[in-house]
């Protein structure tokens, strides 16, 4: 869901009725919020979202009742069949939208093509949930209003996590018959509302505003702040879609429903192998799996692996975007983890852990996210290179700031707030745990002094304003 007001009140409504509820009557009422939440959000995805599900029900039944029968051969097309279709519209409204002015102008139908609000994620649970019923992981679901909700459930539609069926159905049981009284789920749902909401509105919010003027003015700016700018956008996609996810995985607590981990503080990663297990992790788990796994996975020797590896990194980079940009960054993503795969053959253990492990990583995944935040592949080349021709302080450091509208007391307050979460990151880190989860679990008092920090930092420190609604940057993926 997005991150307003509107949007949390909306929760607290269907929260209050689901509990008045009992039984099944509580799926129901989820349902139909959330096909009511995406169709408010936008009418064309909620007829999509409504199309997609009740082919995907459909098709499972056809797969384990073909399969059932005895009939592999018409079950394995189906699966393969139906998987195709997925994966070709999502690459047709991903492509054709974003190319068609080049060889389409006049053409209203390719003209009308547009990607659906949370398609690229629920098209994925889709192929999910077909190749695990065929693989016989999972059985079919009857219920047509299940299927729905698994799709468009609403805490997590916008941007994930990718869920797949056998964990959220296993949650869906218990929201039948959640107690309302249970102090502990309250508990880590404000917080893990709370923190998601710092990380996003106050940390990632404030950062964006300088880092836009950065990429699409990169040529009026020293190249010390075009350095400062990639370091920024680092840190602000991290704090733009984990704090999204800290508020989805708090949202769905209200209803006992337990969504999957996404970010599990990638940054702390000593290696890309690392990051990669961190990082987006419903979408890296998904791409092991379906991709990686059935291409032979590290069961073919390294050189197989590497090209492996690269295949699913093409993938992942086209899943993201359109521009060839896309492309790149997933690519160097690839050959990280190549260079990876051969200092671990050789034994190269000091600069793949520790210390070293950890700058040298974060290094990497900041000129990597340079492609993935430039408009074109032509602008990200140009912001590097800017980043040695502009020269270390291209005139005045005071001119560069004014031009950037950048003061000494909001370059304070970022400085502060980028610390806070890299200390509270690297402190849950050594932990193995996340800071929602620790807060959660202090003594009152402690509670109380993190729950008036966080919400005094919100309400006065947050970024608001007419676009707060559209500012999440995986909602356009």
């Amino acid at each position: 869901m997005t991150i307003t007001a509107f949007s949390f009140a909306y929760a607290i409504a269907v929260c209050a009725l689901f509990y008045i509820l009992r039984g099944r009557a509580r799926k129901v009422v989820l349902t139909l919020a959330s096909v009511g939440y995406v169709f408010g959000l936008n009418r064309a995805a909620g007829v999509s979202v409504l199309v997609v599900a009740i082919c995907a029900w459909a098709a499972g039944l056809l797969v384990e009742k073909t399969a059932a029968a005895g009939r592999k051969r018409l079950s394995l097309g189906i699966t393969y069949g139906f998987i195709t279709v997925a994966a070709l519209s999502l690459l047709v409204l991903k492509y054709v939208p974003a190319y068609y002015g080049r060889f389409a102008e006049d053409s209203e139908l390719f003209k009308k093509l547009f990607m659906p609000v949370g398609y690229s994620f629920y098209i994925f649970q889709v192929i999910s949930y077909i190749a695990d019923i065929k693989r016989e992981h999972v059985r079919a679901e009857h219920n047509p209003l299940d299927v729905i909700l698994y799709l468009s459930f609403f805490p997590k539609f916008v941007s994930g996590p990718i869920e797949r069926w056998q964990n959220f159905s296993a949650e869906l049981r218990k929201a039948v018959d959640a107690p309302f009284k249970d102090a502990m789920r309250w508990k880590k749902s404000l917080y893990y509302i709370l923190y998601g909401c710092f990380m996003k509105v106050v940390i990632a919010d404030r950062l964006g505003i300088y880092v836009d003027k950065l990429f699409d003015g990169y040529a009026q700016y020293s190249g010390s702040l075009l350095f400062v700018g990639a370091i920024a956008y680092t840190i602000q996609i991290y704090c733009d879609f984990a704090g999204y996810s800290y508020v989805a995985m708090g949202l769905s607590k209200m209803f006992n429903i337990e969504l999957m981990v996404n970010f599990d503080l990638p940054y702390c990663s000593s290696n890309i192998t690392e990051f990669w297990r961190r990082w987006h992790i419903s979408l890296s788990s998904w791409f092991l799996d379906y991709i990686y796994i059935p291409l032979g996975g590290n069961r073919k020797g390294n050189l197989r692996k590497v090209l492996n590896t690269m295949i699913v990194f093409l993938v992942c980079g086209m899943w993201h975007g359109a521009g060839f940009n896309f492309i790149v960054w997933g690519l160097l993503h690839g050959i990280y983890s190549a260079l990876d795969l051969e200092t671990r053959k050789r034994g190269y253990k000091a600069i793949r852990s520790g210390a070293p492990g950890r700058i040298i990583t974060f290094s990497e995944a900041a000129f990597a996210w340079i492609f993935f935040r430039a408009s074109s592949f032509t602008g990200a080349l140009g912001y590097i290179t800017a980043i040695w021709k502009n020269g270390f302080l291209s005139g005045e450091l005071t001119s560069q700031l004014e031009l950037l509208q950048l003061k000494t007391v909001e370059i304070c307050v970022i400085a502060v707030l980028v610390l806070i979460i890299a200390l509270l990151d690297r402190y849950a880190y050594a932990r193995q745990t996340h800071m929602p989860e620790i807060i959660s679990e202090l003594t009152q008092g402690r509670r109380y002094i993190w729950f008036y920090l966080l919400a005094t930092a919100i309400f006065i420190f947050g970024i608001y304003g007419p676009a707060l609604e559209t500012r999440l940057i995986y909602m356009g993926f």
